[in-house]
């Protein structure tokens, strides 16, 4: 999300993680999982486990979360053994964003998505993910350096052609937000804030996050590392009836678990970037829920970009 990457019981289906997904990144969740709670009530859908907020916190990355021209290659991992439909779910994505000014650019993010079923018969499915659009706008790019702000919206489109034995059917998403990012000579701190109005069959939930992370700069300034946090809290829930009709309901939608109103989700989330060129740079990020509620047991990404 900023110029220095994206914010950021050992698993019992090792041989999904090495079908799914690289060693390397495999062994990094391994050491994530360790750290976490064992219990986490969870509301699923088949890959989008780690809520938009991740997701968008792994695809933000730029220089101090501006409007820029840059194409983004990203291997998104997420691993939920718990709630209606416990998976391991690997994503592999095109990002390509444009800034015809430096004020505003758009972009488009279309997925690979794999999913291997960990609860029933391990079925695995192969296809294409939700793409996902999205506008930015950064009103003083051309002035501001060490102070950036930008807002937006993404939407996310229901293009999911992988299915799973629970699964919640086309899924929509509108998604507003706001990033800050103040940097020092070293160091840097950022903030995000967003909300998200989520669509399917079972109803509408609008949930509001909120998240933070500081860093700095080690290595000659080549490598970035950050730590941070990231709070999902549902507001909303319009429960769907038989008939289609949505009313406001303070229970989970069904499909979910243990997603009412009020309910909130804590992730850490760690990143790195690593920076080639001031053109080209390689950027990680783990993230892990600490709160009781949660939709997925960890997560993790590993991308590499251009600018342009």
């Amino acid at each position: 999300m900023s110029r220095f990457g994206s914010l950021a019981r050992a698993c019992p289906a090792s041989t999904s993680f090495r079908r799914v997904a690289g060693a390397g990144l495999g062994a990094a969740l391994g050491l994530a999982l360790s750290l976490l709670p064992e219990t986490a009530a969870a509301h699923h859908v088949p890959g989008h486990g780690a809520s938009e907020g991740v997701r968008s916190i792994n695809s933000l990355g730029g220089r101090g979360g501006r409007s820029q021209s840059r194409v983004l290659l990203l291997n998104e991992l997420v691993y939920a053994d718990t709630g209606l439909a416990p998976n391991l779910a690997n994503s592999t994505s095109l990002y390509g964003e444009y800034a015809p000014i430096p004020e505003l650019s758009v972009a488009a993010q279309a997925p690979l998505l794999v999913i291997r079923d960990l609860d029933g018969s391990g079925d695995t499915g192969l296809g294409y993910g939700d793409t996902r659009l999205q506008l930015r706008i950064t009103p003083h790019a051309r002035k501001l350096i060490h102070r950036v702000l930008s807002t937006g919206v993404t939407v996310v489109a229901p293009t999911r052609t992988v299915k799973l034995k629970v699964d919640p059917g086309p899924t929509t998403a509108v998604s507003p937000f706001i990033v800050f990012t103040r940097t020092y000579s070293r160091h840097f701190w950022q903030l995000i804030g967003l909300s998200v109005i989520e669509n399917r069959r079972a109803g509408t939930a609008i949930d509001v996050s909120f998240g933070a992370q500081g860093g700095s700069r080690v290595a000659r300034d080549k490598l970035s590392l950050g730590l941070g946090m990231l709070f999902d809290l549902r507001v909303a829930n319009f429960c769907a009836d038989p008939q289609g009709q949505r009313t406001f309901c303070t229970t989970s939608r069904a499909g979910e678990a243990d997603r009412p109103v009020g309910a909130l989700r804590v992730m850490v989330l760690t990143s790195f970037a690593y920076n080639i060129t001031p053109r080209w740079s390689i950027i990680g990020a783990i993230q892990g829920p600490i709160s009781p509620r949660s939709d997925f047991t960890a997560a993790g990404s590993l991308g590499a970009q251009v600018f342009f």
